[in-house]
């Protein structure tokens, strides 16, 4: 219950952020549709990731098999089995005269925060998914009274679109899982993403 109270959580602090004062055209309605996802069956050396295409979301990526994940037009929320780790990616049109990358970023870690998290972050460092650059934060702190850590990112392949969103582990259920094992899962996801050419 907790790790669904968290997904929803983030999602509807992804949505807040990403609301500006200027007018923009609103989002067709979605109705979400029942994900297919294959029967259980053992996990062997020779699973391959899935491959999903978001959409509207302006990007596609693949997820590894031993992760549940579910998506609607514009993002992709992602978790291990355990709950542990979550992943949370989304594409956006935004007004890039009006937000920097850093700017956005900042505003999305402070909607984050007023939801039940205080964060320590890093200074924004620069990164390049699919060719095109953006920046990445670092975090750790408490979210929903259990300590973790994590890392926000945003890519601009174009000036009026984003694609943003953050991972975090909970520290409470294994005290190394961002450094052992949830950094290099989400870095594998976004070393996959590929940038439609409608938003480059």
């Amino acid at each position: 219950m907790k790790r669904i109270s968290l997904i929803l959580l983030i999602s509807a602090t992804i949505l807040v952020s990403c609301t500006s004062k200027s007018a923009v055209a609103p989002a067709p309605t979605f109705t979400p549709q029942p994900l297919n996802t294959p029967a259980s069956a053992p996990l062997t050396s020779t699973s391959q990731p899935q491959f999903i295409d978001l959409k509207s979301g302006g990007f596609s990526l693949a997820v590894q098999p031993e992760l549940d994940f579910d998506t609607d037009d514009y993002s992709v929320n992602i978790s291990d089995k355990g709950g542990e780790l979550i992943i949370s990616l989304n594409g956006k049109p935004y007004i890039g005269s009006i937000y920097t990358l850093e700017s956005f970023l900042n505003k999305y870690i402070v909607e984050m925060a007023s939801r039940g998290g205080s964060f320590k972050q890093s200074d924004p460092y620069a990164i390049s998914v699919d060719g095109m650059n953006g920046i990445a934060i670092d975090l750790t702190g408490n979210f929903l009274n259990d300590p973790m850590a994590g890392k926000a990112v945003a890519i601009s392949p174009g000036k009026d679109f984003i694609i943003f969103g953050l991972a975090m582990s909970n520290l409470g259920t294994h005290k190394n899982g961002w450094t052992e094992s949830g950094s290099v899962i989400f870095e594998e996801i976004i070393a996959s993403i590929k940038f439609k050419d409608e938003v480059k």
